[in-house]
């Protein structure tokens, strides 16, 4: 989702606790040995922690390695033992051939998201192979079809959520439909020091054990001011119904999350240099497990010329929202020595950041993070306006007494299809926060 802001962020107020994890730069301990680095790092990506590998054969392995993004020791699930794993460039309509061994003491495998190719290469295991067992080889061969930005990562277990996934650019036959003078990743994730499987038992047990933000009394009685003491209890009896909350934003907060952008921690200041007046593609790949962003660069538009691989029509915003497994390429045009590039959880709980910049230890301001902005019965039931006998207040809020009582169902044939926010800019789109109910081409 994209949002347009009228270049207005101004804070609100910041998270209540645990705000931001990460109180040391994020260190990985590597062991790179793959030479096969023929296209620039410092043009796609200036991660320390990340390389470049280019060409039609890859030698990736998995292994486990120790990791430091809180101050407290862990083992990740690397692939050539970096976070994220390496970026690979391919070009459109060449075979790439990927071995991957497995030194784990379990079964991995590598899953090509968004990427059309033979099933028997998909990387899915039980489905498309049986998986890498311990101490094999299995080689990925399969033909290029498509252009843009990619990424890839593991679909075993929960080694995805333990640092195992990477970047992947297509460069199309006939040259890049917008040139730039430079190209970059930036490529954001979620990282937690607890045991996974310790994660999914605490959601399973009690779904919003890592959400803080929770409706207070005093919530309450601001309702009651708003919309009445029997609106107020039948909007709290309708979440109560759907066991939900107006804050139930994320599964994952904060709380045990730690934001990462192309590995690094918000004080590890990952650093993208370009020259003056330089224009940039920043390839933004959203390899979280759980968390979606709002992303900005203050002070900079974002001309955003492709969604998931796919180019659409450059349109110019202020901020973009993107969830786990998506893509946007973005062009921007620094104004300053350094911009920083901004990008909070949907819930507020935290952030993570870089910096654009003409060298190596620039910084620029940092902005506090947003207030977050609750659910409504709308952002649940999508766009009520063809149910005749409920009651809408002036912010499209149901009367939710009425619901509560036995409103007629829903006519879907009068509902509004969501259109490509991206293809189709001044259509309006149904999303969780209704701060973004709006997207308009500038």
């Amino acid at each position: 989702m994209l949002k347009n802001t009228g270049n207005s962020f101004a804070p609100i107020c910041a998270p209540r606790r645990n705000f931001v994890k990460g109180a040391v730069a994020g260190s990985i301990a590597m062991s790179m040995g793959n030479s096969n680095i023929a296209y620039s790092q410092e043009n796609i990506n200036s991660a320390k922690s990340t390389t470049t590998l280019t060409g039609n054969e890859f030698d990736l392995t998995v292994s486990e390695t120790k990791v430091n993004f809180t101050g407290s020791e862990r083992i990740a699930t690397t692939i050539n033992g970096t976070i994220p794993a390496p970026t690979l460039i391919w070009r459109e309509g060449e075979t790439v051939t990927i071995r991957v061994t497995n030194h784990l003491a379990v079964s991995t495998s590598i899953h090509w998201h968004g990427l059309i190719l033979p099933y028997q290469m998909d990387g899915v295991p039980g489905i498309s192979f049986q998986g890498i067992a311990p101490g094999e080889t299995f080689t990925y061969r399969f033909k290029v079809e498509q252009t843009g930005t990619y990424w890839y990562h593991s679909h075993s277990g929960f080694q995805e959520m333990t640092g195992m996934y990477g970047s992947i650019i297509i460069l199309p036959k006939a040259g890049e439909r917008i040139k730039t003078d430079r190209d970059m990743v930036v490529q954001l994730s979620d990282w937690t020091d607890e045991n996974p499987m310790a994660v999914f038992s605490h959601l399973k047990q009690q779904s919003d054990y890592y959400n803080y933000n929770q409706p207070t009394a005093r919530d309450f009685f601001n309702d009651v001011s708003r919309y009445g003491m029997g609106q107020a209890i039948g909007m709290r009896k309708m979440w109560n119904e759907m066991r939900m909350s107006p804050a139930d934003l994320a599964d994952v907060s904060a709380e045990t999350f730690t934001f990462l952008m192309n590995g690094q921690t918000p004080n590890g200041n990952w650093t993208g240099v370009f020259k003056p007046k330089e224009t940039i593609r920043l390839r933004f790949i959203n390899g979280s497990s759980n968390t979606f962003f709002d992303v900005r660069i203050p002070d900079l538009k974002l001309t955003v010329i492709s969604a998931d691989g796919q180019d659409v029509e450059p349109v110019s915003v202020d901020e973009f929202r993107f969830g786990p497994g998506e893509t946007y390429d973005v062009i921007v045009k620094p104004t300053d020595d350094a911009h920083s590039i901004f990008a909070q959880s949907m819930d507020r709980t935290g952030y993570t950041r870089g910096t654009l910049a003409v060298q190596k230890g620039l910084t620029a301001e940092v902005p506090t993070v947003d207030q977050p902005v609750w659910l409504k019965m709308k952002d649940m039931m999508g766009d009520m306006s063809g149910m005749s006998d409920m009651k809408m207040d002036s912010n499209m809020q149901m009367d939710q007494n009425s619901m509560a009582h036995g409103g007629k169902s829903m006519d879907h044939s009068k509902h509004n299809m969501q259109k490509n926010p991206l293809a189709i800019p001044s259509q309006t789109v149904n999303h969780a926060s209704s701060e973004y109910l709006s997207l308009k081409n500038i």
